[in-house]
């Protein structure tokens, strides 16, 4: 039945759309048997013949690749599920570590591009340096990937202080450790930081946090306020205008997100846009997720699971918005410039699609 679904001949599949012609369901017999086969001479090959006088021609590679399972996962599943080169990490591992791209290898260089999405799959985030000092540089890259995600802040956004601001990134205050977004059922996979003006002094610094790290950390040290973290929804929310007007978002969501195989695949927390709406949640079991929330929070500030950058202009910084959370410090607007950040955002489905491309130009084995 499986091989009769799956027929790759030119009736069945079509070539140039890489899409089945096949109607399973007006077609497939489900207790179908072939009248014949027989394996090519090579080996490589298994010709059936079905009751109809169908022919179904099977590469051997191909059949590998696709075998039902015998009770244990395949290779691909397994590598899948186990979120292959993904590393986790702390300050003592990646500050002044953060993997590298050049801007403009990564225009000219495929290869380049390869590694530097890698390097937000498996560590989730990456600085990309001498990107020129101009507005338009972050659409420039993303157009080597897909498209960017457009927001209700626009197709862009600029992180500068602005007069009645609508959001804590544009002030000139302390900006806690975050990701971006919660208040959407589908966030932006990645975050990208053009700095093009960077506030003289101290202040204005980046923090970034791995998020996957610390849920970890937290069910180490305590499963208890890890296993309610994963079940219990936070409501986040944003209201205001901007660009296309008036807004008004709502979204709940774990703070710990895991899959089928409690795996960690999302990780949210954003304090400053967490909405005071407890979800299904009595007076008790408020006061064991205000506790479990805490605890997280704190570990997120440790500064031994916290590095620092304060880019400088040129440097664009890109990460993983459903895994690194990142903040700032406080800095002084002054007569001599402003801090100026120009971001756009992408979604991993553009990321993931444009690695497997290249990951198949230079023969690079990745599952994802």
């Amino acid at each position: 039945m499986y091989l009769r679904d799956n027929c790759r001949c030119s009736e069945c599949f079509h070539e140039s759309s890489l899409q089945r012609s096949f109607d399973t369901v007006g077609k497939l017999d489900p207790n179908i048997l072939p009248e014949k086969y027989e394996v090519t001479a090579d080996g490589e090959q298994i010709v059936l013949t079905w009751p109809d006088s169908h022919v179904s021609v099977f590469d051997s590679e191909w059949l590998h690749s696709r075998r039902l399972s015998d009770g244990e996962k395949s290779s691909y599943e397994r590598s899948t599920l186990n979120r292959e080169g993904v590393e986790f990490w702390d300050a003592k591992k990646l500050q002044d570590k953060i993997p590298r791209s050049d801007f403009h290898e990564l225009m000219q260089d495929d290869r380049a591009l390869f590694e530097w999405i890698n390097s937000l799959h498996g560590v989730g985030i990456a600085l990309v340096t001498n990107t020129p000092q101009k507005v338009g540089q972050a659409e420039k890259l993303c157009d080597r990937v897909g498209h960017f995600k457009t927001t209700h802040y626009g197709h862009h956004f600029e992180v500068k202080t602005k007069y009645d601001a609508n959001n804590l990134a544009y002030t000139s205050n302390f900006l806690p450790l975050h990701i971006d977004l919660p208040y959407y059922d589908y966030i932006p996979g990645v975050q990208m930081l053009h700095c093009i003006e960077q506030a003289p002094g101290t202040g204005g610094a980046n923090q970034f946090v791995d998020g996957f790290h610390v849920s970890q950390e937290l069910q180490n040290k305590d499963p208890q306020k890890f296993d309610l973290l994963t079940k219990a929804r936070f409501q986040f929310i944003d209201i205001g205008k901007d660009m296309f007007g008036d807004f008004d978002h709502q979204f709940a969501r774990n703070t710990i997100e895991l899959d089928e195989n409690n795996h960690i695949v999302r990780f949210a927390f954003n304090n400053h846009v967490r909405d005071s709406i407890m979800l299904t949640a009595s007076p008790e079991e408020t006061v064991q997720l205000y506790q479990a929330y805490l605890t997280l929070g704190k570990m997120l500030r440790d500064p031994a699971n916290q590095i620092e950058h304060k880019m400088t202009p040129g440097d664009m910084i890109t990460f993983n918005n459903s895994r690194v959370l990142h903040g700032r410090s406080a800095f002084t607007v002054t007569g001599q410039g402003n801090r100026f950040l120009h971001g756009i955002y992408l979604d991993w489905d553009s990321m993931y699609s444009r690695m497997r491309v290249l990951a198949k130009k230079f023969n690079i084995p990745f599952h994802c």
